[in-house]
C-alpha cells in the first residue's frame, strides 16, 4: 500500500485503488478499516469510518460516479427545532422515509486531521478546480470547527483554512486520521 502524503512530505502519494482492485477488496471499493477500540492505527478514508464508527454498511453509499462511494451531506433538525447540525447522510434511503444521519461534529471529532485529495473539489466544482491555489491538497491539517459554511482547518504551512462541505460527499477522496481526545466543535 502507498503511504499518504505529510505535512512534510515533497509531494502527495494518494492509495487509490483501480477499478478491478476496488472488486478484488470488497463492496464499495472498500477495505477493512484498522480502528480498534477508536484509536486509528492508521489513516481511513471518510467513508471507511463511517462504516467502522457508525456501522453503516456499503449499502449506505452510492457507486454511480468515477470515485465511489459517494454520501449526502446534510443536516439534523433537533428536537427543540431551533437546533440545526450539519451531518453525514446515508445515499440511499434505509427506513422507507428516513435516511441513516451521523453528526459532522461528533464523527470528525474522533479524529485529529484530514486531507483532501483534489478529485473531491474537481467533482464537485469541475475540472481544474483541484490546484493548489484553491486548497492545499496532500497536506494533513487539524480539524478545529464544523460550521454551516465548512471545516475549519489549520495547518503549519497554511495557517486557517476553510474546507466546504460539498467536497466530504466523494467519501473516498477524504482522509482522517489521528484518534484521542481532540473533540471537533460546532460553530
Amino acid at each position: 500500500m502507498a503511504s499518504l502524503g505529510t505535512d512534510t512530505d515533497a509531494g502527495p502519494v494518494y492509495d487509490r485503488a483501480s477499478r478491478s482492485e476496488r472488486s478484488a477488496v470488497g463492496p464499495g471499493g472498500l477495505r477493512p478499516c484498522n480502528i480498534v477500540q477508536g484509536a486509528v492505527q492508521e489513516p481511513v478514508t471518510l467513508a471507511e469510518s463511517l462504516m467502522a464508527d457508525a456501522g453503516w454498511s456499503a449499502s449506505n453509499f452510492s457507486e454511480a460516479g468515477p470515485n465511489p462511494p459517494y454520501l449526502r451531506i446534510g443536516g439534523k433538525l433537533w428536537v427543540t427545532l431551533t437546533e440545526y447540525e450539519p451531518c453525514f447522510s446515508s445515499y440511499h434511503r434505509d427506513r422507507m422515509l428516513f435516511r441513516s444521519k451521523v453528526s459532522m461534529t461528533e464523527h470528525l471529532g474522533r479524529y485529529r486531521e484530514i486531507m483532501v485529495d483534489p478529485i473531491a473539489f474537481e467533482e464537485c466544482y469541475g475540472p481544474g478546480e483541484g490546484t493548489d491555489a484553491t486548497f492545499p491538497f496532500g497536506a494533513w491539517l487539524e480539524i478545529r470547527e464544523v460550521g454551516f459554511k465548512g471545516l475549519t482547518l489549520w495547518g503549519r504551512r497554511h495557517g486557517t483554512v476553510t474546507l466546504p462541505l460539498e467536497p466530504l460527499a466523494v467519501a473516498s477522496a477524504v482522509w482522517l486520521r489521528g484518534g484521542g481526545p481532540h473533540k471537533a466543535s460546532l460553530t
